[in-house]
């Protein structure tokens, strides 16, 4: 039953720990605003008109992007918000395109935030006594001064009136001076504005990096009303550019919340009581720890003052590598030891007696029975076919008389032939049947030369086979020259 509480005591402080971390973290909450956004593709709906948006004067919305006022001369065009954004803070990031074939452009586009909603009028497309913020892109050099094109942070209460021969340097707070016309990619504006300070950064869309955008302006003490309305506008006068936006990304700004007394719905003293088992409950841990410790010794961790250093480590490895090279060489040299051994060995037998080899002699090199066997019938077979020839050719009666006396040299061969293969058949009955005999010992092959080893059946056979191919290529010569001396008579 104790641990039971004990977990549920550890559980609970668990689930303050991060509570407390999300009430002190000190980054604001971010969150992105749908309705006070546009952004590629299918930006316009079925009947061409964006979401929670409206648009009028020369703007063109299609599905990638909206045109403001397309390259001819004296056109306006505008995008408000339908609904007011109800947040104090803020921050926007516009993607647009300005395209012209001259090298110079006009009039510009500009960026609003505004307590009402604008209509057409000169300033860029809007009114020229707005109440709140514009951001210019300013195209064309009206005032002559040779700081074309420029982007301004401009503000206004709704009493001053924009002058455009001098482009609005009356109510111009800041800026920076950048070409943002005919850039490879978009060129984005992400304007700021948290506790009353607003920031500028531009992305030259020189790049494709989201991360490259640079300071255009800082302004503190900035005053804008809460609930007040995004927009966009663009004017051409005798010059005419392409303005386009591609996107507009509106999210809002909530700063951390400050800690408050009672927000975690307890009371000091239940805070307390938790924070009081919570200590209990490590110093058990910690004297359990211990306990173990003492009862498994060889399994506690050394502590890291025993931990060798850097320069130990490296002796140790140098050591280790030391050693085990010098096991591989040990093992090398037995190696070595017992294959010389072998070659010795092997060296003293193959020089010793030949009366010492004569053991080594297997069962496997005698000849049994059947091999015997056939032996004896081959022989027999080679004796009746040397008959054959013998009386072939004693019956040849027909040859010329210089000619007996070669016929009778021929039978005197194979008479002779004949006698000595009977004499090697019977050599090798006899030889057979005294190593088939049992209860005899084998006798030693006779030395060398010209026989190293023993006579086997084997010898015999090539013996005899070499035999009778002479034989056969004699009674062939003999039949061709019969054959040559028929053919002459």
């Amino acid at each position: 039953m104790a641990s039971v509480e004990l977990l549920h005591i550890i559980t609970t402080l668990m689930c303050l720990v991060p509570f407390s971390l999300s009430t002190e973290a000190g980054e604001r909450h971010v969150k992105f605003q749908y309705k006070h956004s546009f952004k590629g593709p299918h930006l316009v709906n079925k009947e061409g008109n964006i979401p929670f948006w409206t648009h009028g004067g020369s703007a063109i919305p299609s599905d990638d992007q909206i045109r403001l006022t397309p390259s001819m001369t004296n056109k306006k065009g505008y995008v408000w918000t339908k609904n007011s954004f109800p947040h104090e803070w803020w921050e926007i990031e516009v993607a647009i395109k300005v395209t012209g074939i001259g090298r110079l452009g006009g009039d510009g586009v500009a960026m609003w935030y505004t307590e009402t909603a604008g209509i057409e009028g000169p300033a860029f497309g809007n009114v020229n006594t707005w109440k709140g913020l514009g951001i210019f892109c300013d195209s064309f050099d009206n005032d002559q001064q040779g700081n074309n094109p420029f982007i301004s942070v401009m503000m206004n209460d709704g009493t001053k009136i924009y002058d455009h021969n001098k482009d609005g340097q009356d109510l111009q707070l800041g800026g920076c001076l950048r070409d943002f016309r005919n850039r490879p990619n978009p060129v984005r504006l992400k304007i700021r504005y948290y506790e009353k300070v607003l920031t500028l950064w531009v992305h030259m869309g020189m790049s494709t990096k989201p991360e490259d955008f640079e300071l255009c302006a800082r302004l503190e003490n900035i005053n804008l009303a809460k609930g007040g309305y995004f927009g966009l506008s663009a004017a051409t006068g005798g010059l005419a550019d392409d303005h386009d936006v591609v996107s507009f990304i509106t999210h809002s700004l909530t700063p951390p919340k400050k800690e408050r007394e009672g927000e975690t719905g307890m009371s000091e003293e239940e805070q307390k009581k938790l924070t009081q088992q919570y200590e209990e409950y490590q110093k058990k841990l910690e004297q359990q720890r211990e306990e173990y410790k003492t009862a498994h010794p060889d399994r506690v961790k050394a502590p890291e003052t025993q931990y060798e250093n850097v320069y130990e480590r490296d002796v140790r490895l140098v050591y280790e590598g030391q050693n085990a090279i010098h096991q591989m060489i040990s093992n090398l040299h037995n190696k070595v030891g017992e294959l010389t051994t072998q070659i010795n060995t092997l060296y003293s037998f193959v020089t010793s007696d030949h009366n010492k080899l004569s053991h080594v002699v297997t069962q496997d090199q005698t000849i049994n029975r059947q091999e015997v066997n056939t032996l004896i019938n081959m022989q027999n077979q080679l004796t009746a076919k040397l008959h054959e020839i013998s009386n072939s050719i004693n019956q040849g009666g027909n040859i010329e008389r210089r000619d007996v006396g070669d016929a009778a040299g021929v039978n005197s061969k194979l008479s002779d032939v004949q006698t000595a293969i009977e004499s090697l058949t019977h050599s090798v009955n006899h030889m057979s049947t005294q190593q088939l005999m049992g209860g005899q010992e084998k006798k030693d092959c006779p030395p060398p030369p010209p026989m190293p080893q023993c006579i086997g059946p084997g010898y015999f056979v090539v013996l005899i086979v070499s035999q009778v191919i002479m034989l056969v290529g004699y009674i062939a010569y003999q039949n061709q020259k019969e054959a040559a001396a028929k053919k002459f008579f």
